[in-house]
């Protein structure tokens, strides 16, 4: 039986409403969300290598500009319930808001779920 990818959703806040339009962040500002977005696909870019074939990872950047009706019905229901971005959903289940996950934090939320996984399927 094939072992089934662990599906991560990671839901962003735009980076970009209201703070960096000309002239209106400060250097120190602009520096700091540089340095966080990088940090973040990093932090991606290190899980997609360290579980190659066994996680998905899909993120989105939730927008007003988008308009919520463009987003799945699951990711709606966590924006109408108020759920605080950045939020992560692991196989459908809300494992994280209002904060990004360190690397740390991650590996250790997908092995919970991979374990799972495997032991459903050595139980088949």
């Amino acid at each position: 039986m094939l072992k089934e990818k662990v599906r991560i959703e990671i839901c962003e806040t735009d980076p970009f409403i209201g703070c960096c339009g000309p002239g209106r962040a400060s250097l120190k500002a602009a520096a700091e969300l540089r340095n966080t977005l990088i940090e973040r696909n990093e932090t991606v870019k290190a899980l997609r290598e360290e579980f190659k074939g066994e996680i998905e990872i899909e993120r989105q950047i939730i927008s007003r500009r988008r308009g919520y009706n463009m987003y799945p019905p699951h990711i709606r229901e966590l924006l109408q319930a108020q759920t605080p971005l950045p939020f992560i959903l692991v196989n459908g289940q809300l494992v994280s808001q209002g904060k990004f996950p360190s690397l740390e934090e991650f590996r250790q939320l997908i092995k919970g779920f991979i374990k799972r996984s495997t032991e459903l399927i050595s139980n088949c």
